[in-house]
């Protein structure tokens, strides 16, 4: 006969599973904020360890495609949007989104404007959201040491990474068009090369020495800020936010978010064609 203790062991271990499941399922089901993300090379910016060449805004045929990508973006039917940069305060972001609105606003060749404000104006947003947060990553400090230390073969493997990046997206915007260049840099192939640069920076040091591993902990602290004001801004369980942010920080964003329990993600992929 088995006992009355053995016999509520098995009882709790045939029932877990379904337990557990009854609460994959109950979450599943359940109503979230969604959170997607557009990676993008920096229009105008150029503080970065490579960059891409491809500049060409004003003219007719990319301000077109601008147009298109807008279109396209429009589809996911954001509720939010959220940006980078340039502007430092949310105050600042407020008066010269509402000067475009009036008609007192020249858009500059930043993302955020050409982008941003075009999307939000033609869904008929109040505004939009800053979610900027300081970004430490001291790529100097992990260079200098390599070279005084015989790792020169890592920075350049840092160097031939980010070039083969910018380069690709170079060849596309020129012979396909400037959306197929940032549909590229936003598939996970691109996302995952791109973070592989911080990876090899992660090596930079010896035994007892982490310069690499610091400089890259700096930059995950950063994108840990960055996410938790995304966070604050899914207020509703109907809330679609549209994160326009360097491609460079996209698949720390995007992790954070698709493992946040109350949150889900969506990949902007599905909106750009």
């Amino acid at each position: 006969m088995i006992s009355p203790k053995i016999f509520k062991w098995i009882l709790l271990l045939v029932c877990s599973p379904l337990v557990i499941f009854g609460q994959v399922t109950d979450k599943t089901l359940r109503k979230q904020p969604d959170v997607s993300i557009l990676g993008v090379f920096h229009f105008v910016s150029k503080n970065n360890t490579v960059s891409q060449k491809f500049t060409n805004l004003q003219s007719s045929c990319t301000q077109k495609e601008i147009i298109k990508l807008v279109d396209e973006l429009a589809a996911y039917q954001p509720t939010k949007i959220a940006i980078e940069r340039p502007y430092k305060t949310q105050q600042q972001l407020d008066s010269t989104y509402t000067a475009y609105l009036n008609g007192n606003h020249l858009l500059s060749n930043e993302e955020t404007d050409q982008i941003g404000f075009r999307l939000a104006k033609k869904l008929g947003h109040k505004k939009l959201y800053l979610v900027y947060s300081e970004v430490s990553f001291d790529f100097h400090v992990a260079e200098v040491f390599a070279q005084n230390n015989g790792q020169e073969k890592l920075i350049d493997s840092v160097i031939s990474n980010a070039s083969h990046l910018a380069n690709t997206f170079d060849s596309i915007a020129y012979n396909h068009g400037l959306i197929k260049a940032i549909a590229y840099i936003n598939t996970h192939e691109a996302i995952d090369q791109n973070h592989l640069g911080y990876q090899l920076i992660s090596q930079i040091g010896s035994t007892d020495t982490y310069i690499g591993a610091e400089v890259v902990g700096n930059w995950y602290s950063s994108n840990l800020k960055i996410f938790q004001n995304i966070r604050q801004l899914a207020t509703s369980s109907t809330d679609k936010i549209l994160v326009l942010y360097g491609q460079g920080h996209s698949k720390f964003l995007i992790d954070l978010v698709k493992d946040a329990p109350d949150i889900k993600h969506t990949s902007i992929l599905k909106y750009l064609k």
